[in-house]
């Protein structure tokens, strides 16, 4: 028998199993609701409110704005957005025949069948549009020197008309400004055992053809004004070069987005100090990733008709507008039309006066230049009917046109 008397456990060597064991159990994992609530410094804004958003860029003096923007600034202009029910693009688009909505925007599809495509651009084609308030609230950031950069994913050129400096703008899907030769479609030269080959049935032309190829085509690029000539002349514009098929730089499904895109991503979101997103469903990657990329601790505001992006089950993804999920509050919202809430954020930061000054001033400009161009057109229709054989009354009858119809603005 040992002569070494046994100790008695003390607190600082618990014995195995016991209050080791209980000490884990007592222990209470609290949540991100209640560590805001002990420790302020979590709250970057106090509520998820608008107020809570012009409140903080006041007080903190907010100088690098990212705003993210989908289709629903254009609604108001006339242009319908893509996935609203009853009124939204895709539930419209029956009268095409096509296998599947998204099919007018699939570059695969596109080169086989390009009438749908020319058809829906007619319709929604640049020009025939205005500017909303929501465009032109962030052409007033940008005046107030405050506008980091505005990620669009429209291809309606509004931001542009609105006078967004191209230098603060990313057309994600890429615009009508532009468009370049894309090549067509050729039939591939058949070996002697493909040349019994049961042909493709008309059903089945939208699928792939291995009898067929792409030929890339010249690259050449056109003008927006000389690919609306043709569209609105119901043809489909085709290369003076080579016959490829003309396509706007628009990014269809199957395509890259522009280097530009992922290059200023890489370059803004680490700096920025507020994300406003407005008018988009965020459904489509990865334009609908970009919300992640916003550093946890600076502030992000939805202005959307609904709520959406909010992943129930992640502590870092999508807004956390409760603040239940996420380490920081930091997310707010606005449900309504853009236009409200561009109308509501401008006149809490006191920029109410000057929102409407800017919309005057820029409509006149807008109305000026467009009835200067159809005096134009006009006085150019007339010149060519009445065959004005002297150029110099020539221009002063296009002069004249252009004057009669700004009096009348």
């Amino acid at each position: 028998m040992s002569s070494t008397t046994p100790t008695k456990p003390t607190s600082a060597s618990p014995r195995k199993g016991s209050s080791s064991a209980s000490s884990k159990k007592s222990v209470k994992k609290i949540s991100p609701l209640e560590e805001k609530e002990c420790d302020p410094s979590l709250n970057i804004i106090p509520e998820p409110s608008m107020n809570a958003i012009a409140n903080y860029i006041r007080s903190n003096g907010v100088k690098r704005i990212l705003v993210l923007t989908g289709a629903g600034i254009s609604t108001s202009a006339g242009i319908p957005d893509f996935r609203s029910p009853g009124t939204g693009l895709y539930d419209n688009l029956k009268k095409y025949s096509l296998p599947y909505p998204e099919a007018i925007f699939d570059i695969s599809y596109f080169r086989r069948k390009p009438e749908p495509f020319f058809t829906l651009a007619r319709e929604l084609y640049p020009g025939s549009f205005r500017p909303t308030l929501s465009h032109y609230f962030i052409r007033l950031l940008q005046e107030k020197g405050v506008l980091l950069r505005n990620f669009t994913q429209n291809i309606d050129t509004l931001e542009r008309v609105a006078g967004i400096a191209e230098d603060s703008l990313v057309e994600a899907h890429g615009s009508f400004a532009t468009a370049h030769c894309r090549g067509r479609i050729v039939t591939a030269p058949k070996s002697e055992d493909e040349i019994d080959a049961t042909p493709l049935r008309d059903n089945e032309t939208d699928s792939e053809d291995e009898n067929v190829q792409l030929d890339p085509g010249c690259g050449k690029e056109y003008t927006q004004e000389w690919v609306k000539t043709k569209i609105f002349a119901g043809e489909i514009p085709t290369c003076e070069n080579c016959s490829g098929l003309i396509k706007p730089d628009i990014v269809f499904f199957g395509e890259s987005l522009p280097e530009r895109f992922h290059r200023l991503i890489a370059a803004d979101f680490h700096k920025c100090d507020l994300a406003i997103i407005i008018g988009t469903s965020l459904q489509v990657a990865p334009f609908s990733h970009l919300i992640n990329m916003v550093p946890p601790q600076i502030p992000r505001l939805l202005i959307n008709r609904e709520i959406v992006a909010v992943e129930e089950y992640s502590s870092t993804r999508g807004f956390d507008f409760v603040g239940d999920r996420h380490k920081y509050r930091r997310d707010a919202v606005f449900l309504g039309t853009c236009d409200e809430g561009c109308e509501k954020l401008a006149e809490l930061l006191n920029w109410g006066e000057d929102l409407k000054a800017l919309i005057e001033r820029e409509s006149k400009i807008l109305q000026n230049l467009q009835s200067g161009e159809a005096a134009k057109s006009i006085a150019e229709a007339i010149g060519e009917a009445v065959a004005v054989s002297d150029a110099k009354e020539e221009e002063e009858l296009i002069r004249g046109m252009e004057n009669l119809l700004k009096e009348k603005v």
